[in-house]
């Protein structure tokens, strides 16, 4: 059987956030989609160049050009939400940066599978008007996932449909899925692959149910221990810690 290469590209989601291993690296949705393909395939080569914080603009600008230099057969291009949560969006450049981005990747021949962004976990104590404004924000991007999937050949995960904020797949976080939200998007892949789209019911089947809403010391503790770093990392004009690097750049044979 030929070589089958599959290159993750994207940002924290796809890096693996909010999925550790037992061993405390991070697996994710896209590792454990290489492990399906490779259990279907006999063997795949696996690369994931994903970084954590980085916007659309930055995944082209650091991502595009080695993910076409792998020739890959099968690439995942995910991003968007660290455009959206920003204060300042200029959504003309963001939507350009999307195309750009899908676009180039299909004109590889490559099946490229590109995903909507779910709407971050129910109790994230986001200040309303903020979550409504990223809720809106959300929206509208996802709109435009999908007509650029379709304007471009591309196969759309919708995960805006199947990771609703009110049931369980998230981290402590709330803002990243968690393990059973990972192997969820990485089994919906499959049946992506396959011509089965996933649907809402099939994740809340899988899914624990949502712990109601925080108490207000669970607000501050989230806020201390999740938001402020990220204000303070916004501040600076920094794009997450500065030791982290794709953790996988170039190809890693997977077999069964």
């Amino acid at each position: 059987m030929n070589e089958y290469r599959f290159v993750a590209t994207g940002d924290s989601f796809t890096e693996g956030v909010g999925d550790p291993a037992p061993d405390g690296t991070l697996r994710g949705w896209a590792d454990r989609f290489a492990q399906l393909l490779a259990a279907r395939r006999g063997h795949v080569s696996y690369a994931n160049l994903a970084v954590r914080g980085l916007t659309t603009r930055q995944i082209v600008e650091t991502q595009l050009k080695p993910a076409v230099a792998l020739e890959p057969d099968l690439v995942t291009a995910v991003a968007g939400m660290n455009d959206l949560i920003r204060p300042k969006l200029n959504f003309r450049e963001f939507v350009d940066d999307l195309h750009k981005l899908v676009g180039t990747l299909a004109a590889t021949g490559a099946t490229v599978i590109t995903a909507t962004l779910p709407t971050p976990g129910q109790g994230t104590p986001l200040p309303t008007p903020l979550r409504r404004t990223l809720i809106k924000r959300l929206n509208l991007a996802n709109a435009f996932v999908r007509r650029i999937a379709a304007d471009h050949g591309a196969l759309c995960l919708d995960l805006a449909v199947m990771i609703p904020p009110g049931i369980g797949g998230w981290s402590e976080d709330r803002l990243h899925p968690g393990p059973e939200g990972h192997r969820a998007a990485a089994e919906a892949c499959m049946g992506l692959l396959d011509g089965n789209p996933p649907s809402r019911l099939a994740l809340a089947e899988v899914a624990a149910a949502e712990p109601g809403e925080p108490s207000l010391l669970e607000q501050y503790r989230w806020a201390r221990q999740f938001l402020v770093p990220w204000v303070k990392r916004r501040i600076r004009r920094e794009t997450g810690p500065a030791e982290v690097v794709p953790k996988c750049p170039s190809y890693l044979k997977i077999g069964p």
